[in-house]
């Protein structure tokens, strides 16, 4: 206020009203209160978002499939990919190790064909190796399933397989 009684303007907000302040205030308002709450439930529930860790080492058996179980039945099917953890990353190292030997015989001069079908050999080897430990860990996850339980692994590898059909068409 001035001297004279009158009310002066501020220099630092806007006119009273003025909508795209509003706008922005209640912009700020939603995205701090989005994500008080996203903290508020992290904190409350102990635990971050669930990662279908290891689902992607066994290729017959989507991951959609884990998505459609209750919490607690997914937990238990994942923790039998997480016992197989260690033999996937050794399997998996191998097959690099395999790709890395390649290259170097790629480079050899002069050029030894035979040395490069063996280093292919190698690799199809340790890929094998590892489609058969994923193999191995899809068994032991369908022997724990309910018959209700492998209809829906049945849905959806039809349904992934259908995907697959229809997406190259």
């Amino acid at each position: 206020m001035s001297d004279d009684g009158t009310v002066s303007k501020s220099r630092y907000w806007p006119a009273r009203g003025s909508r795209w302040w509003s706008a922005l205030l209640i912009g700020s308002l939603a995205i701090n209160l989005f994500i008080g709450g996203a903290v508020a439930t992290r904190i409350i529930r102990h635990d971050g978002p669930e990662r279908f860790i290891g689902a992607s080492y066994t290729q017959l058996i989507p991951r959609r499939f884990f998505a459609e179980l209750p919490g607690e039945r997914r937990r238990v099917l994942l923790d039998i990919l997480k016992q197989y953890r260690k033999d996937f990353r050794a399997d998996r190292e191998g097959s690099e190790a395999a790709a890395a030997k390649l290259a170097d015989a790629l480079l050899i001069k002069p050029y030894d064909v035979e040395k490069v079908k063996l280093v292919v050999n190698e690799f199809a080897g340790q890929t094998g190796k590892l489609a058969a430990r994923g193999g191995d860990a899809a068994l032991d996850i369908i022997a724990l399933l309910s018959p209700d339980e492998r209809k829906i692994l049945a849905e959806t590898i039809r349904d992934r397989a259908s995907w697959g059909k229809d997406k190259k068409k």
